[in-house]
């Protein structure tokens, strides 16, 4: 455990607000070398996802090559963004239309 600690503590960083379609948290390291950020960046990451309150509420995106993961808020939700949404949707709409003419 403390191992995994000292990790995360090796790349000090501060929070920064951003906001593409909705407002998202980031950390922000003050150092500039990427390859000191990495295993500190990893092994934080790890830490907030094993210890994640909602667990149960993690889900995968079910967009074939979408990675992300995303916290559940509705029953039917299946996708992490509205854009991967519109990709699945857009996908069915292009296979049930060349379904119907034969293709």
């Amino acid at each position: 455990m403390s191992v995994v600690n000292n990790v995360a503590a090796l790349d000090p960083v501060a929070p920064q607000l951003a906001w593409s379609d909705t407002p998202f948290a980031s950390l922000r390291s003050v150092r500039t070398d990427a390859w000191a950020r990495l295993p500190a960046g990893y092994v934080r990451s790890a830490i907030h996802l094993s210890s994640w309150p909602d667990d149960d509420k993690l889900t995968a995106c079910t967009v074939p090559r979408c990675v992300r993961y995303f916290v559940k808020v509705h029953g039917r939700q299946e996708f992490c963004r509205r854009s991967c949404g519109n990709r699945a949707r857009a996908a069915r709409f292009c296979h049930r239309h060349r379904a119907d003419s034969g293709r």
